[in-house]
């Protein structure tokens, strides 16, 4: 007994370690209470370990233990993240990115109090974000729009207002998944709806649809297939030809998820625009604010003005809202892109920057930092939209290899442990960091990380 005793009474302080912390700013960042239990369990390992070996603690090793511990929880704290992926909508990396300027452009909309639900001239209340709303409805060329959280809320809101208890018709090669496991039957079931499948998974037609339609059925919707292509002999009618064949009462609505949102407007130039299928005669067209338009994240209805406006009234619309930050925000956006500044925008300037431009920037880095070839080339790569949008397209693309010393793993390693992290991609054998994703102003913060390697500095 006196001897376990004397082993753990050379166990450090709770005080001790947590003053150690919050040295290191750790205490500021992820709180007292979450140190201390941080502390408390280094401890308490260190107390195991002591009795089952019989040795005594090491203080150095159980401080050390704690400011890991504390690292890793300062890891998930959001924060910025260096994209060299070559991912342009990276869903683990917060997809769309909004860019340094936009943010200049948003501060006095937002630092202060603003008129998010008033009318100033009558000092009456107004409607929430009505003029993102008149943009959102410009863009489409619809009569109305209405913003949510995100896409699966837009189709969950209109499933739950139009066909609760009724018949919903989708083809068999549209019942799609989207990102973290979500499926279109899922969503629909928890609305209320009921699935009507029609066709077959490579073969739909218009003949499958008019045999479903009838006093059950409330809602024809289209789901654009933007995570997948189906090639061969498939067939399915485009909104345009159900429109003229008709649904009866039964609403005609395009699910068109991510693309592109204005004609012309660069790599994403073959996916359909909101303002095609309402040309085409969508009663409504859904579709993800963030993906579409490279802005916040959202969700955007828009059609018909009476039909927005039940949607409006509708009491699921208190918790799927979205905040001043987000109408603000997405009003930025939209006026860029309605005034043909496409490139204003971060993720489509990043995008639709010249093959020639994204080298040229690669080369300029590596001299303006003064790395070395024995470590750093410039060499051809692929990058992508992602976001579940454009599948199978390539965007030509230029990355960084990163060369030794070291496995490509432990290169990675290094870089993703810095602060920032720089996320790249190993890939052909090699670290390389695609610099079509990587912002101008993400360009310090990886000019230094670059520097630390070549220095042979640690993480």
């Amino acid at each position: 007994m006196d001897d376990k005793q004397s082993l753990l009474r050379k166990l450090p302080k709770i005080d001790a370690l947590l003053a150690r912390a919050e040295g290191e700013g750790y205490v500021r960042l992820l709180g007292r209470r979450a140190v201390a239990d941080l502390c408390r369990a280094a401890v308490d390992d260190a107390k195991s370990a002591a009795l089952a070996k019989g040795t005594g603690p090491d203080p150095e090793a159980i401080g050390l233990a704690v400011l890991e511990a504390c690292r890793q929880a300062r890891s998930l704290i959001l924060g910025r993240v260096v994209n060299g992926t070559g991912v342009l909508l990276h869903t683990n990396l917060g997809r769309a990115p909004l860019g340094a300027a936009l943010f200049d452009e948003l501060r006095d909309a937002v630092s202060g109090y603003c008129n998010l639900e008033i009318d100033v001239l009558t000092r009456s209340r107004g409607r929430r974000g009505a003029a993102t709303t008149s943009l959102l409805a410009q863009l489409a060329g619809a009569q109305d729009a209405l913003v949510v959280n995100n896409n699966a809320a837009v189709l969950f809101l209109v499933l739950r207002e139009f066909a609760a208890g009724r018949e919903v018709i989708i083809s068999r090669s549209e019942l799609v998944q989207i990102g973290g496991g979500f499926r279109i039957p899922d969503i629909l079931g928890a609305s209320g709806a009921a699935l009507r499948e029609v066709g077959t998974t490579n073969i739909t037609t218009l003949d499958d649809y008019r045999a479903a339609l009838g006093p059950k059925a409330a809602l024809v919707l289209k789901v654009h297939q933007a995570n997948f292509r189906m090639e061969g002999f498939v067939e399915a009618p485009d909104v345009r030809a159900l429109k003229a064949m008709g649904t009866g009462d039964a609403l005609l609505v395009s699910d068109l998820g991510s693309g592109n949102p204005a004609r012309g407007s660069g790599v994403a130039a073959c996916e359909p625009t909101p303002a095609d299928m309402i040309a085409q005669g969508a009663d409504l067209v859904c579709f993800s604010g963030d993906k579409m338009l490279g802005g916040v994240q959202a969700g955007v209805v828009a059609g018909r003005r009476d039909l927005v406006a039940r949607l409006s009234a509708n009491p699921l619309m208190r918790v799927l809202r979205v905040d001043k930050i987000a109408f603000a925000a997405m009003g930025i956006v939209l006026r860029h892109h309605l005034n043909g500044e496409h490139g204003r925008v971060a993720v489509w300037a990043l995008a639709n920057a010249g093959e020639e431009e994204v080298r040229a920037r690669a080369e300029s880095f590596i001299g303006k930092w003064g790395l070395v070839a024995e470590r750093y080339e410039v060499v051809p790569s692929t990058a992508t939209f992602g976001g579940g949008s454009t599948p199978g397209q390539g965007i030509p693309s230029f990355a960084m290899r990163v060369k030794g010393p070291g496995k490509p793993d432990e290169i990675a390693r290094f870089f993703q442990e810095r602060e920032p992290p720089v996320i790249g991609t190993v890939r052909n054998g090699s670290f390389e960091i695609d610099f079509r994703t990587v912002l101008p102003e993400d360009e310090p913060a990886l000019g230094e990380a670059c520097r630390a390697f070549q220095d042979g500095r640690g993480g």
